[in-house]
């Protein structure tokens, strides 16, 4: 587990901002995120090396925080001059917003998917210029970027099933901590070209859900996703323009709505499809830093147990808009049992699992717990789903319960973890 995690409330400006701090497993790296209202998060991961404390900056957060950015870093113990290196997680102008700035002041270069490149030295379409806003592109011009190319790189990393292309061999931070910088698979449909996720670990391979004989678990590594769950904001298609894009898109909304079915909405979950349920069910447990809003917990224990009625309904090939009527028909009675009979078959032996990797029973509904906490929030269908993961939690540790064929820890951690969360309810 991260140690001495400490939060402290900040504002700048009016706005209000959260810095935490804390020193990694490892013993040596510290990780401070700085957690914004408005533009993308940006961590920072500080250890030393030759006899000097270096930086590596995992985004550069919005260019409107320019005059307090500095100053930000240097009240948190961090010196501009001792960065190492500025990993951008995509092109987006409230994530690379300051790239130029901290690169000015420390000579880091910066590490870009070599999609990035078209988005610096090319030309963009007209609905990124929009976002642009005022950002200048010529300021990155400037600077010392490394695109790294995922035909160059080390080879991918398998995580869920899916092969994630690895774009440059994994950096050493400090004595024992490992970066690896990874390509998302190719997709119809993106939030970026250049969408590239980074991970850490105090051990070799992150993705690997075993014990270790160094006793680091899978909670010690880190998943920075950048916006890969992110649901809004501009969608890129591979291969297809602008204005063809648009007047399909149009012809779409016409058809809705003369048919009478109203607008169309796009289907969030399509963007980076395969990708997104990669990190979903590739790790036991991990760590997630995304690029906007709080940490919170991956695991696959979330998409292979506590299934909402939108996650059934398209995992039986619907679309996430269908009516959830179509669960309670006769015919799909016994799918859906199916389903949820797998999903408390996956739940135990999931926490097996996590008993295996050496986490106490105490830490297992510390975990739970956190999980059920985090299945909050969000716009109002998100939120529906979340309060059914809930749900479906508890109704699983009610059965777990009374489980007259687990062990009696088992049945004890179930008590223990079904009276914490109903006191959260």
């Amino acid at each position: 587990m991260s140690r001495d995690r400490r939060t402290y409330p900040r504002r700048t400006g009016g706005e209000p901002y959260v810095i935490t701090k804390e020193r990694l497993s490892d013993g040596d790296t510290d990780l401070t995120g700085f957690f914004f209202r408005y533009g993308a998060n940006i961590f920072v991961l500080s250890y030393t090396q030759d006899g000097t404390r270096k930086h590596t900056f995992v985004d550069a957060g919005d260019s409107r925080y320019r005059d307090k950015m500095l100053p930000m870093l240097v009240e948190n113990g961090i010196e501009p001059a001792g960065i190492e290196r500025i990993i951008i997680t995509h092109r987006h102008p409230d994530h690379c917003g300051l790239a130029h700035l901290l690169a000015g002041e420390s000579g880091a270069k910066i590490m870009v998917h070599a999609n990035f490149r078209r988005f610096v030295e090319g030309a963009i379409g007209q609905e990124e210029r929009r976002w642009l806003g005022d950002f200048s592109l010529a300021q990155l011009r400037e600077c010392n970027i490394e695109y790294l190319d995922p035909s160059g790189g080390p080879g991918p990393v398998n995580i869920g099933g899916v092969d994630f292309p690895g774009l440059v061999e994994p950096i050493l931070l400090g004595k024992v901590g490992r970066l690896q910088i990874l390509a998302c698979p190719d997709a119809e449909q993106m939030h970026s070209p250049d969408q590239v996720v980074v991970l850490y670990s105090p051990r070799g391979n992150p993705h690997r859900q075993e014990k270790t004989q160094g006793g680091y678990r899978p909670t010690d590594d880190i998943v920075f996703s950048g916006d890969l769950w992110l649901m809004e904001g501009p969608m890129y298609y591979r291969g297809v323009r602008d204005i063809s894009r648009q007047v399909r898109f149009g012809l779409r909304q016409v058809r809705g709505m003369l048919s009478g079915g109203g607008m169309f909405h796009r289907d969030p979950r399509v963007q980076d499809s395969q990708a997104k349920e990669a990190l979903k069910r590739g790790f036991s447990l991990v760590r997630v830093e995304p690029g906007h809003g709080e940490e919170f917990l991956g695991s696959r224990l979330i998409p292979g147990s506590l299934l909402a009625d939108r996650d059934l309904l398209v995992g039986f090939g619907y679309s996430m808009n269908a009516s959830t009527a179509i669960l309670k028909s006769d015919e799909m009675a016994s799918r859906v049992a199916a389903v949820r009979e797998q999903g408390y078959a996956n739940f135990v032996k999931e926490l097996s699992v996590w008993r295996d990797l050496g986490y106490t029973p105490e830490e297992i509904t510390g975990l739970l717990v956190r999980i059920y906490r985090e299945q909050s929030g969000g716009g109002p269908l998100v939120e529906q789903d979340r309060k059914q993961r809930r749900k479906r939690l508890r109704d699983t540790l009610a059965r777990l319960r009374g489980d007259g064929t687990v062990s009696g820890e088992m049945l004890q951690l179930a008590i223990s973890t079904l009276v914490a969360v109903k006191r959260i309810s």
